[in-house]
């Protein structure tokens, strides 16, 4: 297994360890296997595992550490995002940039006064990028893209979510070279994406 499908592996095992009822236990193999899954994580984040962790504390640390809350108030949009990001004073609401500026991050909230549906969203982006394949996230309905840009160099990945009263598109541009990070990273921004609403899409 290639590095990328390893780290979006083992995201979505820890991701799933969190959801998952507090009283119900995984089989030892799968707590191991889970425990062995998140040590990318950890590394990535640049988190020293201490002896007798357990799966939850390395996940509780994980998010700790490499991510934290973005939430737009008109909108009630929140979601969380790498701390590698960091937002421009002149767009504290909009777009952030890691610190050697070879990433970026982009946030569009709207609200939907025009009735924007779904099939409308996926015509643009086919228009835009014809060849390009739309993911759907079953949890909230995310709509996501990935391309790579500028002659091979760049990665860039778009998110679409849409509720009755907003529409949210995110951007995020990195090296293609850490497409395995940010695959990581972006699976787990799409996996806590919330609003105040109760009803999505």
């Amino acid at each position: 297994m290639n590095r990328y499908r390893r780290t979006v592996c083992c995201l979505i095992i820890f991701i799933l360890s969190i959801t998952a009822a507090a009283t119900a236990e995984m089989p030892t193999v799968d707590a191991e296997q889970g425990l062995e899954e998140i040590q990318p994580l950890m590394e990535m984040a640049e988190i020293k595992e201490q002896e007798g962790m357990s799966l939850e504390e390395m996940t509780d640390a994980f998010t700790e550490s490499a991510m934290s809350e973005y939430l737009d108030s008109v909108t009630g949009f929140s979601m969380q995002y790498p701390v590698i990001f960091l937002f421009d004073e002149a767009h504290p609401e909009s777009m952030a940039t890691t610190a050697d500026k070879s990433a970026y991050l982009s946030i569009d909230n709207m609200i939907n006064q025009n009735g924007l549906d779904e099939e409308a969203i996926i015509n643009a982006i086919k228009l835009e990028t014809p060849d390009t394949e739309i993911q759907k996230n079953t949890q909230n309905g995310c709509l996501r893209t990935d391309r790579i840009t500028e002659e091979g160099k760049t990665g860039q990945t778009d998110l679409y979510l849409l509720t009755k009263h907003s529409f949210h598109h995110i951007v995020i541009s990195y090296p293609i070279q850490e497409q395995g990070t940010f695959f990581s990273y972006i699976e787990y921004m799409i996996n806590t994406m919330e609003t105040n609403e109760t009803d999505l899409g």
